[in-house]
């Protein structure tokens, strides 16, 4: 009987044993869910602080503000994103009143660091006023437990980013047509290349003319590698083959010609948007529409010389303001074309993106002009179909808006460039 009791004791025992321990694991396993995803929620959130501050700093760095203005710029911004009820448990617990910083040291603060250096990578701090890149570090941020204190769980989240112009951008634009204007002016100084808004230009020249790029060279060129006569008259009728970028600074990029009249595949893909599908073109209304108002006025020919436009051309134009104010040019008897809602018909296919190159000192064949930009012009009329009479003529509207790309690893260089985020090698905390 004595032998019976003693192993039921032992049972009890052996029970209360390894509820203890379930009852431990579970604690452990709910510690690790709630606190964990604290941890994440504030780290990223910390993360996102930095960011914005280092993107902050870097254009305040840019605008040449001394490196003690850049870290006050710091300070100020981390404020001001603390400030923010969401961010109420980072801000009791990041340090950064006015008793506590020093802005004329790299260590702003036991918590807060702000250095700056010549490259991104390798980042090594730096005093001159020519290091650009700011990282940006705050540490050692502690976090309230839930369950945490059971398995000794320290919270704490740390953050750092690294921000600075990136390289020079290149202009990118997916609806290019592949023709060329020489600029009036190149020199940097120039507005808007040495043209007039409302001028008018020849967008492509025709046989009888004397190039100013050269022998065999008709304005045409290749976009995103691609030649020949059908691709011409795809691209001029609208077709988009990806993006083409162009690189801006100090050794602007180059834009290759196309050498050849191309008078069919010119015209065929043109006059699309004027309304004209001819028999024989492989284009057709729905994928390449005509613009809604295909008005335009008598026939503008070129001068004696066949460089330019003739005398009374102004008068006979049909202007981009007409076609911008829509009004009913097209009702005198002297007019060609109409006014047409009806679907596929589009607004806006007579504006053409083209390139502005500069086209001095060229020779005969396939050439590379220096790009200068890209400008809209108003497409005036139709294209002909002989040789001597395939000519475009348009208006120039405006400078063109180009979305921007950083086009590879930074380096110190002149052009267009935004403010980025770089990886901070080497670091577990961003």
């Amino acid at each position: 009987m004595i032998k019976s009791i003693s192993r039921r004791s032992n049972q009890h025992g052996s029970i209360l044993v390894m509820f203890t321990i379930s009852i431990l694991a579970l604690v452990i396993v709910a510690s690790l869910v709630f606190d964990g995803s604290h941890m994440l929620l504030n780290k990223g959130r910390l993360q996102n602080l930095v960011d914005s501050a280092a993107l902050y700093a870097a254009k305040r760095a840019g605008d040449n503000a001394t490196q003690d203005e850049v870290r006050q710029a710091v300070v100020e911004i981390l404020r001001l994103n603390l400030a923010h009820s969401d961010q109420h448990e980072l801000y009791d617990e990041i340090n950064i009143n006015d008793s506590n910083i020093d802005t004329t040291s790299n260590t702003v603060s036991n918590q807060l660091k702000v250095e700056f250096s010549l490259f991104p990578d390798p980042f090594i701090a730096d005093t001159s006023t020519a290091a650009q890149y700011v990282k940006v570090s705050l540490s050692q941020v502690v976090l309230d437990n839930f369950l945490a204190d059971v398995i000794n769980f320290n919270k704490q989240v740390s953050a750092s980013a690294v921000a600075g112009p990136s390289t020079h951008l290149e202009e990118c634009f997916d609806d290019l047509v592949p023709l060329v204007v020489c600029a009036n002016d190149t020199s940097e100084t120039a507005d808007n290349y040495g043209f007039t808004q409302g001028e008018m230009h020849l967008m492509k020249m025709g046989s009888n003319n004397s190039s100013s790029i050269g022998p065999g060279n008709f304005q045409l060129i290749r976009l995103d590698g691609a030649s020949g006569a059908n691709d011409i008259k795809k691209a001029l009728a609208g077709e988009v083959n990806g993006e083409s970028c162009f690189s801006l600074g100090e050794n602007n990029g180059s834009v290759p010609t196309e050498p050849g009249n191309k008078v069919g595949p010119v015209s065929d893909g043109l006059n699309t948007r004027m309304g004209e599908w001819p028999n024989g073109n492989t284009l057709n209304e729905n994928d390449h529409p005509r613009d809604i108002d295909t008005c335009e006025g008598p026939h503008i020919e070129l001068n004696a010389t066949g460089d330019g436009l003739e005398a009374d051309a102004e008068s006979k134009r049909y202007s981009y303001s007409d076609y911008a104010n829509n009004n009913s040019y097209c009702s005198v008897a002297s007019a060609n074309g109409n006014v047409d809602t009806t679907s596929p018909a589009l607004s806006g296919r007579r504006i053409l993106n083209v390139v502005i190159g500069s086209c001095t000192g060229e020779t005969n064949g396939q050439n590379d002009l220096d790009y200068l930009g890209v400008a809209c012009f108003f497409l005036t009329q139709t294209t002909q179909h002989t040789g001597t009479d395939s000519y475009v003529v348009g208006e120039f509207i405006e400078n063109c808006a180009a979305e921007g790309a950083p086009s590879g690893d930074p380096v110190d260089e002149d052009g267009l460039f935004k403010y980025v985020l770089y990886h901070v090698m080497n670091s577990t905390d961003s």
